[in-house]
């Protein structure tokens, strides 16, 4: 295997250190910086053996991977699609990516569910079922474990007191007016319509009103 060429990149939030895409065979095989080639003392036109090359995958790329993974978790949760993108956009190939993700589930660092129903219950009683489904759905949360989550969180109950999306939809419109029966007729309808921008339920919206 030879190196075919080194190109310098932005990688990561750390600018003064430079780094360099190695390509073997004319194919991007992982990101170093600078002071990592030198000492592997790499160049371009380089031969490089399949275990040297292994030896860099496993001591280096995976473990500044799984470093830097644990750092995004550090101060707030994250899904497996924000780790990966974010690993994908600092050069890291899918192999090392999927091994670091398996790493953090391993020791329940990463946990999908897990983020889905903290978030669920730290916006239910703010935001409409709908709002909170397409965010999870945009976070990577996988669809059928979302809507178990949400059939579990929102179970249907005849006291509309327990209602998270009454409750939200009566915060909000506390938020827009003190009595809501003082309201003329032009303004309840922005409000009922800003509501349903919002997500919620119009049925919900008018038992408010």
């Amino acid at each position: 295997m030879e190196i075919t060429d080194i190109l310098e990149v932005k990688a990561g939030q750390n600018t003064k250190k430079k780094a360099f895409k190695i390509y073997i065979d004319y194919t991007y095989a992982f990101l170093l910086y600078e002071n990592e080639i030198k000492h592997l003392q790499l160049s371009k036109g380089t031969d490089i053996s399949q275990d040297t090359y292994e030896a860099i995958l496993e001591d280096i790329i995976l473990k500044r991977a799984k470093h830097k993974a644990l750092n995004m978790l550090k101060y707030s949760d994250k899904t497996e699609k924000e780790i990966y993108i974010r690993l994908k956009n600092e050069y890291y190939n899918d192999d090392i990516i999927e091994r670091t993700i398996e790493y953090l589930k391993d020791y329940n660092y990463l946990n999908d569910e897990r983020y889905a129903l903290n978030y669920i219950r730290s916006r239910k009683e703010t935001e409409s079922i709908l709002a909170i489904k397409n965010k999870l759905l945009s976070k990577g949360i996988n669809k059928k474990v979302l809507d178990k989550i949400i059939a579990r969180e929102y179970e249907i109950s005849d006291d509309e007191d327990n209602d998270p999306e009454i409750l939200a939809i009566k915060k909000i419109i506390g938020k827009y007016c003190d009595d809501i029966t003082n309201l003329s007729f032009e303004k309840k309808i922005r409000l009922i319509n800003m509501l349903e921008r919002k997500g919620f339920n119009s049925e919900k919206i008018h038992k408010c009103m």
